[in-house]
This record gives C-alpha cells, sequence and structure tokens, in this order.
C-alpha cells in the first residue's frame, strides 16, 4: 500500500509539472514541497529495493541528475521541434519542403541523441551498480513512469465528474 501511494504522489508530481505555469502563485511553495517529498520518497525505495549503499546513492542522485536534466533539455527540443513540424503541416497552408524536411532531420537525430543518454546513463551506473541492481532500477522508473501515464489519462476523467456533496 505504501508503494502505491508512492507511486501515487509521483505521478501526481508528474502529471502537475505542465500545468505549473497555470497555477496561482500561492499554490506553487505546496506544489514544490509535494515535489520534494515524491522525490524523497522515491528515493528511499530506490535505496531500500536496492540495497544501495550511501556512497552508491550519492553517486546515483549526480547520474540521475545530470543525465535527467539532458533528457528534459532534450524533450524540450522535441516538443519545439514537433510544434514547428505541425505549423509546417497545417491543413491549408502549402508547406515548405525544405523546412520539413529539415524538422524531420532534427527530430530524427534528437531521439537518437535521446536514446544514446541512456546508453551512456547505463554505462555509467555500470561504474557502481550490479547489474541486478541496474535492472531493479530501470523497472522502477518505468514503473514510475506507467503510473504517470495512467494517472494522466484518468485525469480529464476525474476534472468532469461533478463536485460531491
Amino acid at each position: 500500500m505504501r508503494y502505491a501511494m508512492i507511486g501515487a504522489l509521483a505521478a501526481l508530481v508528474i502529471v502537475a509539472v505542465p500545468a505549473r505555469a497555470q497555477e496561482p502563485a500561492a499554490t506553487r511553495p505546496r506544489l514544490e514541497e509535494l515535489r520534494r517529498r515524491v522525490r524523497e520518497r522515491f528515493a528511499e525505495r530506490i535505496q531500500q529495493d536496492l540495497n544501495l549503499t550511501s556512497d552508491q546513492m550519492r553517486r546515483l542522485r549526480v547520474t540521475a541528475g545530470t543525465f535527467g536534466s539532458r533528457r528534459r533539455d532534450m524533450e524540450a527540443s522535441q516538443r519545439a521541434l514537433r510544434d514547428a513540424l505541425a505549423g509546417q503541416l497545417r491543413p491549408g497552408i502549402a508547406a515548405s519542403p525544405d523546412s520539413v524536411a529539415r524538422l524531420t532531420d532534427e527530430l530524427l537525430a534528437l531521439r537518437v541523441r535521446y536514446a544514446e543518454s541512456f546508453r551512456e546513463e547505463q554505462a555509467e551506473l555500470a561504474q557502481y551498480l550490479d547489474p541486478v541492481q541496474r535492472a531493479r532500477l530501470t523497472v522502477l522508473r518505468d514503473r514510475l513512469v506507467q503510473r504517470a501515464r495512467d494517472f494522466r489519462h484518468r485525469r480529464p476523467f476525474l476534472e468532469r465528474r461533478p463536485p460531491s456533496e
């Protein structure tokens, strides 16, 4: 049950990130606090489930921070490229073949770099985690991402429900 709560909180944090700009400033400190708590709980779970030493956990935080930051930057670039490509492909407007080709090539190259970042991260993790720990870490991260996706897909339905009295 505790793990389900951690997953739900993590999903909430991941889903809440895009909506951040739409929230009043007064609620942002609460959101940041929730994010911090979810990160801490997830880190505790990782340390416990993988049986990591404090040194391994410290190194994992550095690695995850470095590669996570890189991938967030790539995700932002990917969104911008997709938006630009969608702008070129709007119905009723002639697309520029040169622009479409360039944007498509950039998008493909970015996806390759994104995948390569996982390989590089695994190589760095292999310096201080054994193969079983790395596999378990991957499973935990995948579960967290899947829970966030599931939550995101349920969210519109939940928002349409009338308030209970």
